[in-house]
């Protein structure tokens, strides 16, 4: 399942419920949540953006060829 990118206060969120201290830190949170933004990009650009079940494609086609079999027989 993809994970969504978490905006800014839900980034600075999750830290101080992990026990960060976030407080008049602002400047060094951007620095990670900039980081944390950068490592999703990377991690998004290796996915695949194509259909790479060649099965699925072929079973869709021979579906339809059954289905205008069927129409022409009728």
């Amino acid at each position: 399942m993809k994970e969504r990118v978490k905006g800014y206060l839900e980034y600075k969120l999750d830290l101080e419920l992990c026990g960060v201290n976030t407080f008049e830190k602002d400047t060094e949170v951007r620095k990670r949540y900039e980081k944390y933004l950068q490592d999703k990009q990377q991690t998004n650009n290796n996915i695949p953006t194509r259909n790479t079940n060649e099965t699925a494609k072929t079973n869709d086609s021979s579906d339809l060829l059954e289905h205008k079999k069927r129409e022409d027989k009728g």
